[in-house]
C-alpha cells in the first residue's frame, strides 16, 4: 500500500513538472530549460530516495531474519545490504555509527526552494 501511495505522489509531481513545463514550451525557452533542470533534480532526488528505502527495507529483512543461535556474525552481516554493511559492523561492535540516509535530497531541495524565491524576486522585479 506504501508502496503505491508512494509512487502516486511521485506520478503526480512528475505530471506537475511536465504540465509547467509544456505551458513555457513554446513561450519562453529560459522558463523550459529551468523546468527541465527542475525536473531533473527532481528525478535524482527521487533516485536517491528509492535507493534509501531499498536499502531499509532491505535491513528489515535481515534483521528479520537473525538466526538463533548467532553462531558468527560474518555470515548474518552478508545478508544486510551492502552500504549499510559497515556502519551495522560499527554499531554492533559497540561504536557510535549513524546508518548512512539521503544524502543530496535535502540539499535539492533546499535549491529548488532557493530557486522559486529567486524566480518570485524576479517576477516582483519585473512587475
Amino acid at each position: 500500500m506504501m508502496n503505491l501511495v508512494m509512487a502516486g505522489a511521485f506520478g503526480l509531481g512528475l505530471l506537475a513538472v511536465a504540465l509547467v513545463g509544456a505551458g513555457f514550451a513554446a513561450s519562453s525557452p529560459m522558463a523550459l530549460l529551468m523546468t527541465a533542470v527542475i525536473g531533473l533534480v527532481y528525478l535524482f532526488g527521487a533516485l536517491e530516495i528509492r535507493r534509501f528505502r531499498a536499502s531499509s527495507a532491505g535491513l528489515a529483512a535481515a534483521l528479520a531474519r537473525i538466526p538463533q543461535p548467532l553462531d558468527g556474525i560474518g555470515a548474518w552481516l552478508e545478508t544486510v545490504p551492502a552500504d549499510l554493511r559497515s556502519a551495522v559492523r560499527q554499531r554492533i561492535d559497540g561504536e557510535r555509527a549513524a546508518l548512512p540516509g539521503p544524502a543530496l535530497t535535502p540539499y535539492l531541495v533546499g535549491l529548488l526552494v532557493m530557486l522559486g524565491m529567486l524566480g518570485t524576486f524576479l517576477g516582483m522585479v519585473l512587475t
